[in-house]
């Protein structure tokens, strides 16, 4: 089945199918809320091995090559902020667990909340 040229995702090189960057939104929202299981007192101690500074760093990078990709759609800016926002939490010398993991289930449900395609 051939997709009609309106309902593909226009990105920096090409065209995507609606149903790629669900899928990718899903598996970007998964690596979002494994920031809280890495600081959460109840579950870090699982994963020690884990640089959380340098893995939020990275997932921020790689969202903000997926905004250009997709030609800056709307929403990523307060879906950025909110992960920059609470990065700048997790770096302070007075981690505050709550206001963190606010900020990072908001980017989260921004992510869910996004349909592909949206600009």
């Amino acid at each position: 089945m051939v997709e009609q040229m309106d309902n593909m995702v226009p990105h920096k090189y090409g065209e995507f199918k609606p149903s790629q960057v669900e899928y990718y939104q899903k598996k970007l929202r998964k690596k979002i809320f494994w920031l809280v299981l890495y600081t959460d007192q109840n579950t870090k101690d699982d994963f020690g091995d884990v640089n959380v500074v340098k893995y939020h760093e990275n997932l921020l990078f790689e969202i903000s090559r997926y905004n250009e990709l997709l030609l800056y759609p709307k929403d990523f800016v307060e879906i950025i902020t909110s992960l920059e926002s609470a990065l700048y939490i997790l770096k302070s010398d007075h981690f505050d667990f709550n206001r963190y993991k606010k900020l990072v289930f908001d980017a989260g449900a921004l992510l869910w909340q996004k349909e592909a395609g949206d600009h």
